[in-house]
């Protein structure tokens, strides 16, 4: 008896317990509408795992498991528009928490007033914002570079962007202000989920417990929606799928999960084999020389083998196209942030940028575009010297290479030959690691060996589609005179000008430093600040002092604290004649101080006009850069006192023009100031100086790099 009464207690309770669970399953009923409120048949709608299509009046119906599917979406027909607000793709799906309080769940597309055959595609690969400042970079050049690059095409045809992944560094605050710096460009913005845009607090709901409240994704969804999804655009399916596998706290396993795969097959079993199709995706899956490939890649080359397919992912900040089988292509760009935001390029040496894709019926073509510059810009050639580790040979690094591209060269106008290709760590990327091993290897590089003495070598690159592209290899580097000033909000020797040299990726960025009385190591040109002669001042005297574009008098201390922000651009350091020499000694003194206190002493190169803290620099054995600006001396005369370069006016130069080779036969490096013409600085860039200093870095780099 009594073990009858305990269980009629347990079975009570079991019954109570199950009385007040909620349940997780639903069928949900919704439909898919015209602006007319009439039915569209035939439109494929799910919920992450099961699929439906609407029937002749346009409703459908998904039996739903709240604690596996997150959104209700549905894939675009072609000849609808794609639904959005304010260009962020946003009314194509719905939370699955909405779904289930609805009778009728309902889907409104616009029908197109003419079918779209032509498109242009924006691929756009690791915004990666964590700071402010980073969040400032983005805005300012990658999506003012964009909003420029939609507004011309949308003029052609309609436009999409497709972001792939890594939107945030782990900082799911920025996403509110992400998602409205791509708004109100004309175009309309997708994005794919990548392994920083997880909360590292929780694990993904692949890797979460049954019904666990939170799960590192969820934020994500909520400004973004589902992971995975597509649509219909001309005669293109577009597919975008979540390729981590996120197990918290920053760790991730690049993978296309069972659960995605099985919702890849069911997506593309509703597209006609032959297809044309978009893959997005964060992680490669083919890359051969730079590694982070997803685990799944025969499961999803199998799945794909009857379409044909470009695939578009990012992740690793490196510049490689694989060309897979003669109908899968992948495509894994150069990131919008380089190399973390550190400069201007990623690891591979490609610059900044995104990819656009332009689409008419089943042809598609493409280029990509280096942020800040024009699209023409497709290669950078650098003359023989320029490249360390290839002394001997003129470099030409072609990021968007594949195997249908010819990479050919001139010598003084005579035509060469095709150029070798080598595997080696890119030049414009080894400032940004501590050791060069530490940088990638790069495979889309080529190199020719000139022959005998040459005044230009032209490296020419005739793409897959035909198109030529031509670079002047140089080896002249430009340095903005006292930073790029000749912009709205900027002025000399100020912190603005500092961070636009290191925006437009200058090689250095030059600046003048003086010292108080009582020690103090500000940044002006002139001797006086508002009538106060400095070096006979206390700080605090001019501490408040304003600059014409209303910054504060900066110190060195600020100006090195800049410069940590981008490892590409050195500061020039100019250290000004004092009237008395042990002032000068002072100022020496405390600028070493401050330098090699700062982290950053190996990018800190030194001028002066002064011979003497010349001098003091050269005594001080810390194996120093200083370049002598007066002018009065030969190149063996800078060069027995242990100066490493010459830094003269141009009019010294253009009177011992025989001083550049000399310099350079001693191993000293020339600079030429201050060159502001475009022929001046086209007349020095052949003359083969090793630095032009300008006010005009905008054409100095459009002819240098």
């Amino acid at each position: 008896m009594r073990n009858f009464k305990t269980f009629l207690s347990l079975f009570f309770l079991l019954c109570c317990l199950t009385s007040f669970t909620r349940p997780s399953s639903f069928v949900i009923k919704g439909e898919v509408v015209d602006a007319n409120g009439k039915g569209i048949a035939g439109v494929v709608v799910n919920n992450g795992i099961e699929f439906a299509q609407t029937d002749a009046h346009g409703r459908f119906q998904l039996i739903t498991d709240t604690l596996f599917s997150k959104f209700v979406s549905l894939s675009t027909p072609a000849n609808y528009e794609l639904p959005q607000t304010q260009g962020s793709a946003d009314q194509f799906y719905k939370p699955v928490s909405e779904c289930v309080n609805q009778k009728l769940v309902s889907f409104k597309l616009t029908r197109r007033t003419a079918p779209v055959s032509a498109f242009h595609y924006i691929a756009i690969s690791d915004p990666q914002v964590k700071t402010l400042e980073q969040f400032n970079r983005w805005q300012n050049e990658t999506c003012a570079d964009l909003s420029r690059s939609a507004d011309s095409l949308s003029a052609t045809a309609p436009v999409i962007g497709m972001t792939l992944g890594d939107l945030v560094w782990d900082n799911m605050s920025l996403y509110p202000a992400y998602k409205k710096s791509l708004q109100n460009m004309k175009m309309t913005v997708f994005q794919c989920i990548g392994n920083h845009d997880f909360d590292k607090s929780f694990q993904d709901l692949h890797n979460s417990a049954i019904g666990a409240p939170s799960y590192a994704e969820q934020e994500y969804g909520r400004y973004f929606g589902p992971m995975n999804y597509s649509f219909n655009m001309g005669k293109v399916h577009v597919i975008t799928i979540k390729a981590i596998n996120y197990v918290g706290q920053r760790n991730y396993i690049e993978s296309v999960t069972g659960q995605t795969l099985s919702w890849l097959k069911h997506d593309l079993s509703y597209v006609p084999k032959g297809t044309l199709v978009f893959l997005n995706m964060h992680p490669s899956a083919w890359n051969a020389i730079e590694d982070g490939n997803v685990r799944d890649a025969r499961q999803m080359q199998a799945l794909l083998s009857d379409y044909d397919v470009h695939v578009f992912c990012g992740h690793t900040h490196y510049y490689e196209n694989s060309e897979v089988t003669p109908k899968l292509y992948q495509h894994n760009i150069g990131a919008a942030c380089g190399a973390w935001w550190a400069g201007q390029v990623n690891r591979c040496g490609a610059p900044n940028g995104y990819l656009i894709v332009d689409v008419n019926g089943t042809s598609v073509k493409w280029h990509y575009k280096a942020t800040g510059h024009p699209v023409s810009y497709q290669l950078r050639a650098y003359d023989k010297g320029a490249w360390l580790s290839q002394p001997e040979y003129v470099v030409a690094n072609v990021w968007d290479y594949d195997s249908h591209c010819k990479v050919e060269w001139y010598q003084d106008g005579k035509y060469m030959g095709p150029m070798e290709r080598f595997t080696d760590r890119a030049q414009s990327y080894l400032p940004y690691e501590k050791k060069a091993s530490d940088a990638p290897l790069t495979s889309h590089l080529f190199r020719a060996k000139p022959q005998g003495d040459y005044q230009i070598a032209t490296v020419v690159l005739t793409n897959r589609f035909g198109e030529k592209y031509s670079f002047t290899a140089t080896s002249t580097r430009v340095i903005a005179h006292r930073g790029y000033w000749q912009c709205q909000g900027s002025a000399q020797n100020s912190i603005a000008s500092l961070y636009n040299a290191q925006r437009m990726g200058c090689y250095g960025s030059e600046f003048d430093v003086w010292i108080t009385r009582d020690g103090q190591t500000v940044i002006h040109h002139d001797p006086t600040v508002d009538g106060i002669r400095i070096e006979d001042a206390d700080y605090a005297q001019i501490e408040h002092s304003k600059l014409p574009n209303g910054e504060t008098l900066p110190t060195l201390a600020d100006y090195l604290k800049q410069g940590k922000f981008d490892r590409g651009t050195n500061l020039i350091l100019e250290i000004k004649p004092h009237t008395r020499p042990a002032d000068e000694k002072r100022c020496v003194d405390a600028v070493l101080k401050q330098v090699e206190a700062s982290g950053i002493a190996n990018r800190v190169e030194f001028i002066s006009f002064s011979k003497y803290a010349c001098q003091l620099l050269a005594a001080s054995g810390k194996n120093l850069k200083i370049a002598y600006l007066n002018g009065d001396l030969t190149p063996q005369q800078v060069n027995d006192l242990h100066f490493t370069g010459i830094d003269y006016q141009d009019k010294v130069l253009l009177e011992h023009p025989e001083w550049v080779k000399q310099a350079h036969q001693l191993g000293l490096t020339v600079n030429v100031w201050t060159v502001n013409k475009p022929a001046d600085i086209d007349k020095f860039v052949k003359m083969k100086v090793d630095f032009i200093t300008t006010n005009n870095p905008v054409y100095a780099l459009s002819v240098t790099r």
